[in-house]
């Protein structure tokens, strides 16, 4: 036994030897380094509100993943505030539907901006008939501008031809998140 290790620590075969080590610890813990890099933080917030609306709680977690990084405080240059970056307009309107009162600040709060935040989602998923895609766009562009795209066939709402999305930022946006969901899926996605 002894006499094998030492062959496999000979120096020409060193680097074999350190090429399995790492190979097999990636394989076994992949998951737990992707999770390191993809956090899900406030899990069991976005579960229950995605419960509540319906919607995805992998898409949430990849939404505020692209839109704040988990951070409660960020601010965008055009004013959106908080983990899913929601228009302080927006959390008005969002704070009448539901019957809540809502300030600017509040934005900041996890449990506000995460509860508003899921149901503007709900919101764009019954507007645009569950179109992942499609919600995706408005949510970053507005959904009367993207009615108007699909209207004018600028844009059919399918993934296939994002390229003709008109703002080159929703392009981006909605192919990232979209890229950034199915990691949250395959990391955090319970098998049945």
């Amino acid at each position: 036994m002894v006499s094998i290790i030492f062959i496999l620590l000979q120096k020409r075969h060193l680097k074999l030897v350190l090429f399995f080590l790492l190979f097999f610890l990636g394989v076994s813990l992949h998951k737990a380094i992707g999770r390191f890099v993809f956090p899900y933080r406030f899990r069991e917030q976005i579960e229950l509100g995605a419960e509540y609306t319906g919607v995805d709680p992998e898409l949430v977690a990849a939404l505020i993943y692209v839109e704040s990084k988990f951070n409660p405080e960020a601010r965008s240059r055009k004013g959106a505030r908080g983990l899913m970056q929601i228009m302080p307009e927006t959390a008005v309107w969002l704070g009448e539907q539901k019957g809540l009162v809502v300030k600017e600040e509040d934005l900041d709060r996890p449990e506000i901006n995460i509860q508003l935040g899921i149901y503007y989602l709900g919101y764009l998923f019954r507007e645009f008939n569950g179109h992942r895609v499609m919600v995706l766009a408005a949510y970053n562009a507005g959904h009367e501008k993207v009615k108007r795209w699909l209207a004018s066939g600028a844009w059919t709402g399918k993934v296939d031809d994002l390229h003709r999305i008109p703002y080159q930022e929703t392009k981006r946006y909605v192919a990232k998140i979209m890229r950034t969901y199915y990691i949250y899926r395959y990391l955090y996605k319970e098998r049945a």
